[in-house]
């Protein structure tokens, strides 16, 4: 188990371990380069030193990288560090499929329909890709809290497919999914995943399995020679279409199964929702099981002369069936296949899949054409990723990121993802007109923008404190993170007048001298005066002479009378 904190390749920090299963544990890392949280998953030490699988893991993986679909989990690249062999993968929250299944029991058509619809499109995209998965398991299946349905493991599918029929503790769980014909040692095609749809159908409409037994060997035979229980016996309120639809998806002939996933999806919304189907299966075929030619092969295989035997007697019987074999011809013919299966691919494997490794060039920031050019020097091929992506760092259509990372071993002849760079995200400036200069950097900082310089001028229309102008314009598209400065009001521009002395005159000519200056006279009291006559100003605050704000307002002291003798 990898420690907290470990570096994979100098980049993927170990935060926790979150997972496992036979073949893997899985850890949640951060991405020190993308700053951003991934799954790794890291094979278990069994897989890690067994050749064969490394090769087909490794090749598999950089296959199903270029995958992208929303129901399918996305691998991020295929990396070994130390001896550790492991795939960087998009971290997805949720439980799978199988844990629900235990919790839940079964599900009703209406609860089943989405699921399996998602899981649908899923395998119909990879196998347009010509990817197929081989291990559908409702373990394989994540289960997002919001509801969105995740596809796991292509990466490891078809590696596993040869490696765990030699590790008989870990085939348990995919066995009972298995196609009568992977069971048989033959090769697996888009029927073989419609045949695993159909059992994890089986599983989610009655809460059980098709077949059962106390060991892979035995589920194995079932589903060669047995077809499945009823679903309908193992759940009475399922309707007769639902049943339809799994059991032609299970039909032990992949002949008379649906021709694709989008086929199954079509007619299983049908028998979910109105009880009925849309597509007719095909003329009936014959139903094979284990025959003569099978037993013929086991004798090939298993050097078993008892087998060849059995099998010229079923050729020369007419094409008739043999009454009755003994269980144990299964066996070996199962036995024989994987053995012969092993030896072939260790062979096949030891000429194919073993170059040198190379070490990736760190091509991120060059041009596309230097990249392309300095991977192909490197024996190295570059494929250009469909999506571009925003980069605050990177000039755009300049290498934003590549998948492997650089310096990185790898095998010679591998394909490295390149993502062009976009430049960087742009965003709208808000408007900031009124606010204050507080309200401005929380507005700016929830569009993921900061605020700059701040100035503080007079204005006679805008409140004080309040954001006069901004720059960048409101609407103006800008980088991520840029900068907006901001002017703000101190308030009314202050102007100053003169104040003309009014002692002497008479109030009204006070009066019509203020409004012409633009001074507004204030309280007006009257005074007894002996020096001055009645109506006549006495005294005036502010004082003649001074200079006020203008709108200040002038204080009159008028004379009562009597005035001079």
């Amino acid at each position: 188990m990898l420690r907290q904190g470990k570096l994979l390749n100098q980049r993927y920090e170990i935060l926790e371990l979150v997972g496992g299963g036979g073949m893997s544990l899985i850890y949640r890392a951060m991405d020190t380069q993308r700053h951003r949280i991934v799954a790794i998953k890291v094979l278990r030490e069994q897989y890690a030193e067994d050749p064969v699988f490394i090769a087909r893991f490794n090749r598999e993986g950089q296959s199903v990288s270029g995958l992208d679909h929303p129901n399918i989990v996305k691998i991020y690249a295929v990396g070994k560090d130390e001896g550790l062999h492991y795939l960087v993968m998009e971290m997805i929250e949720g439980r799978d499929l199988k844990q629900v299944l235990i919790e839940k029991g079964l599900f009703s058509p209406r609860e089943l329909y989405p699921i399996a619809a998602q899981i649908c499109d899923a395998i119909a995209y990879a196998h347009r890709k010509k990817i197929i998965h081989r291990d559908i398991k409702p373990h394989n299946i994540i289960v997002r809290p919001d509801g969105q349905i995740k596809v796991t493991d292509f990466g490891i599918a078809r590696a596993a497919s040869e490696a765990t029929m030699t590790h008989t503790g870990s085939i348990m769980g995919s066995v009972h999914y298995l196609s009568p014909e992977q069971a048989k040692g033959e090769i697996a095609d888009e029927r073989s995943d419609i045949y695993s749809l159909g059992v994890l159908l089986y599983e989610m409409a009655t809460g059980k399995l098709p077949h059962e037994g106390e060991s892979p060997i035995s589920v194995a035979v079932q589903k060669i020679q047995k077809d499945p229980v009823s679903p309908r016996i193992a759940n009475p309120d399922l309707n007769e279409a639902i049943e339809t639809v799994i059991l032609r998806a299970m039909n032990r002939d992949p002949r008379k199964r649906y021709p694709s996933a989008l086929e199954l999806k079509d007619d299983l919304r049908e028998a979910c929702f109105n009880n009925r189907v849309l597509f007719e299966p095909a003329p009936d075929l014959m139903q094979d099981t284990l025959q003569g030619d099978d037993l013929m092969r086991l004798g090939e295989f298993a050097g078993s002369s008892q087998a060849g035997q059995e099998g010229e007697r079923y050729k020369s019987g007419g094409g008739q069936k043999s009454p009755k074999r003994p269980w144990w011809h299964l066996v070996l013919f199962l036995i024989g296949l994987t053995a012969a299966g092993l030896i072939i691919g260790l062979g096949v494997s030891s000429i194919l899949y073993e170059p040198e490794d190379v070490i990736v060039p760190d091509v991120v920031n060059l041009p596309y054409q230097e990249a392309l050019d300095t991977l192909t020097a490197a024996n190295l091929q570059g494929v250009l990723s469909e999506e571009r992506a925003l980069h605050t760092a990177v000039a755009k259509d300049a290498i934003a990121f590549q998948e492997p990372a650089g310096n990185v071993p790898v095998k010679a002849g591998s394909t490295i993802l390149l993502t062009i760079s976009a430049g960087p995200e742009q965003v709208i400036v808000p408007s900031l007109s009124g606010l204050s200069a507080q309200a401005a950097e929380v507005e700016l900082a929830n569009k993921k923008l900061k605020l700059g310089t701040t100035e503080e001028i007079n204005d006679n229309e805008t409140p004080k404190g309040g954001v006069i102008r901004q720059d960048p314009a409101a609407g103006a598209s800008v980088d991520l993170e840029s900068t907006v400065n901001i002017v703000v009001s101190k308030g009314p521009v202050i102007q100053y007048v003169k104040v003309q002395s009014f002692v002497g005159m008479p109030l009204s000519e006070a009066q019509a001298a203020a409004a012409a200056l633009g001074i507004t006279i204030g309280k007006v009291e009257k005074e007894m005066s002996w020096t001055y006559a009645a109506d006549m100003v006495i005294r005036q605050d502010p004082p003649g002479d001074s200079e006020v704000q203008v709108g200040t307002p002038v204080n009159l002291v008028v004379s009562s009378g009597p005035g001079p003798s």
